[in-house]
């Protein structure tokens, strides 16, 4: 005798959607491509890790409109650069010689005295800082002599008053002939600055 089970629709359809549903979940799953993300491992203490070389801003450096860090004229106050820029051959003057005549004299502060002595004759390097020309030019040296007391004042003037500088600091030198001082102990200095005097010997 044979049992014939009888399902209603309804139930069927369910079995229909239920198997549809595993099977597109199963291909799916095959279509899947599978990626695996490689660890990322830190560098161990000691090492260090190489990379793509950095990349000069095309804002800076040549042909950039920018100045270059050794340009004495270079310097953003703001960035800590002095506002006033100063010669960079700092320790290596510009020899000058004076030129008399020149307009608004006035003096300047030497901040170095450096004697030469060649048996009684004695010749004085004298460096100060001071503005470019044709603003600020040498006109003359002022040396005053009381006893072994020798006082020297350089004296700076203009060439052209009518003339825009560059708000430049130059080391400057000049060397003083003091001729031949008689056998003594000498006390070289420069008053109203803060340079510090120098001692000379002539036996």
């Amino acid at each position: 005798m044979t049992t014939t089970s009888h399902r209603s629709p309804r139930a069927l359809l369910s079995i229909v959607v239920v198997t549809g549903t595993l099977v597109l979940g199963a291909c799916s799953a095959a279509a899947a491509p599978t990626t695996s993300t490689p660890p990322v491992s830190s560098p161990s203490p000691g090492t260090v890790s190489s990379g793509p070389p950095a990349t000069a801003d095309p804002g800076s450096g040549a042909g950039g409109g920018q100045t270059g860090a050794g340009d004495p004229g270079a310097g953003d106050p703001g960035a800590g650069a002095a506002p006033t820029p100063v010669d960079p051959a700092a320790g290596q003057p510009t020899l000058v010689t004076a030129l008399p005549g020149r307009q608004n004299p006035h003096p300047v502060a030497p901040i170095r005295l450096q004697a030469s002595v060649d048996g009684r004759h004695v010749l004085v390097k004298v460096s100060w800082y001071g503005g470019v020309a044709p603003c600020s030019v040498l006109d003359s040296v002022k040396v005053e002599r009381s006893g072994t007391e020798i006082a020297i004042t350089p004296i700076e003037g203009s060439s052209d008053p009518t003339a825009i500088c560059e708000e430049l600091a130059m080391l400057k030198a000049t060397i003083v002939d003091l001729g031949e001082l008689d056998p003594g102990t000498y006390h070289i200095g420069s008053p109203g600055s803060d340079v510090t005097p120098i001692e000379i010997t002539i036996a």
